[in-house]
């Protein structure tokens, strides 16, 4: 029993491994500040959200163990379920009924403590898009507070992640281009011919000073909402001093293609 299990844990896997190790091999990329994902303990990534390919570009870049969180739509028809599934490990939200994901989110790091031995599960990463949505405008979009409840219900710090220099595929909203595989799969594609920019931000501790401070009783819901405004407002400045970085590295390089 325990070999068909192996077998089915291969099986399982083995779509993801060999489209990411591929696709490692022709994504050009370059890391700033990696070392700022030297964590020896789960935190949560948050991510802007660009492109359907977001979180395949992301798992090939970092190398480590993601999985994310996907909007409950996403799993509606196969062929987006297979990929969702099997392609980004990821978990479905379901927005009218949240305590759900919060349940599966806890049960990955409740599996992920029992086998500490093994640095891959214990080293693992939550994926978050804290927008919401696809965003190919030239600057972020409001973060939803989910990202920042999350941090402060689970005691995970946020390590922001900006994605820049990157192909944003198309933009029309007819049905053709709003499928999230096909669209990903378009940019997953010209992508390969760009060289990708992943900007690694400070971690957000939700338990730090500057955030808790002032707020003894956790059982009071208005300083409760307080903590997640605050972690929320530090997330915001981080993905602020990121942006400006990647900008700045981005008008270095047009300049010194144009001269």
């Amino acid at each position: 029993m325990k070999i068909i299990e192996f077998l089915k844990k291969i099986f399982y896997k083995s779509p993801k491994i060999i489209f990411i190790n591929l696709y490692r091999l022709i994504l050009r990329k370059k890391i700033f500040n990696i070392k700022r994902l030297n964590i020896d303990r789960p935190a949560i990534l948050a991510i802007n959200h660009i492109t359907g390919a977001d979180p395949i570009i992301v798992l090939a870049t970092l190398k480590k163990k993601i999985i994310f969180l996907a909007d409950s739509k996403c799993f509606e028809t196969k062929i987006s379920n297979f990929f969702f599934s099997k392609f980004t490990e990821s978990i479905p939200v379901f927005k009218k009924h949240f305590i759900k994901t919060i349940n599966a989110i806890k049960n990955v790091f409740t599996i992920s403590n029992k086998t500490g031995k093994d640095k891959k599960i214990k080293n693992i990463f939550l994926g978050i898009f804290p927008e919401g949505r696809l965003n190919k405008k030239s600057h972020l979009s409001d973060f939803f507070k989910g990202t920042a409840y999350l941090s402060y219900k689970l005691k995970l710090p946020i390590i922001p992640i900006y994605i820049s220099n990157i192909f944003k595929g198309p933009v029309r909203k007819n049905w053709f281009v709003r499928r999230p595989v096909i669209e990903g799969l378009i940019t997953i594609f010209f992508n390969q011919f760009k060289k990708v920019h992943i900007f690694i931000g400070e971690p957000i501790d939700p338990m730090a000073d500057n955030i808790f401070q002032d707020f003894q009783n956790m059982a009071d819901k208005k300083e409760y909402k307080n903590i997640v405004e605050k972690i929320n407002n530090s997330l915001n400045e981080e993905f602020f001093k990121l942006e400006n970085e990647s900008n700045i590295i981005l008008n270095k390089i047009s300049k010194k293609s144009a001269g």
